[in-house]
């Protein structure tokens, strides 16, 4: 991974940044309203929001832990565009999988389009072997995955 980048709580203060470095294909009007919705889980204890910050202090990535009653996904991944294909990603992962066993949970599951063989390979490669394959609303099918921890 680039030494550079620091990984660290998303904040309120980080929607701006975090919208235009990870999310820009959404228009800010419907990121801010998922923003605040995930910030009131993080708020709440849901959900855990890693952003990754370069030596620059700009945001370069995003990843959430997300915790249910009985189980807990990484949603959401992003490493902007210019930076990837440095193992940010891969460090994002790890870093969220050390939240996920902090809490002393079982496995942990990450969702992956079919047709994203890319982020899929590297799942495989961080030790998640696929669970299950759903349809989703738009006819594309998912490939959900599992770690156990």
């Amino acid at each position: 991974m680039s030494d550079d980048v620091s990984f660290r709580r998303a904040t309120a203060d980080d929607g701006r940044s975090l919208h235009a470095a990870c999310y820009p294909e959404k228009s800010f009007t419907q990121f801010r309203a998922h923003f605040a919705h995930l910030l009131d889980w993080q708020a709440n204890g849901r959900c855990h929001w890693l952003v990754g910050i370069d030596k620059n202090n700009q945001i370069v990535a995003s990843g959430q832990l997300v915790l249910y009653p009985h189980g807990a996904e990484l949603a959401n991944l992003s490493v902007t565009a210019s930076r990837r294909n440095e193992g940010i990603g891969a460090a994002l992962i790890e870093a969220l999988t050390a939240v996920a066993r902090s809490f002393d949970l079982s496995g942990l599951e990450i969702g992956v389009a079919e047709r994203n063989g890319r982020a899929l390979a590297l799942y495989q490669r961080l030790g998640f072997t696929e669970d299950r394959r759903l349809l989703i609303p738009n006819a594309e099918t998912a490939i959900i995955l599992r770690k156990s921890l």
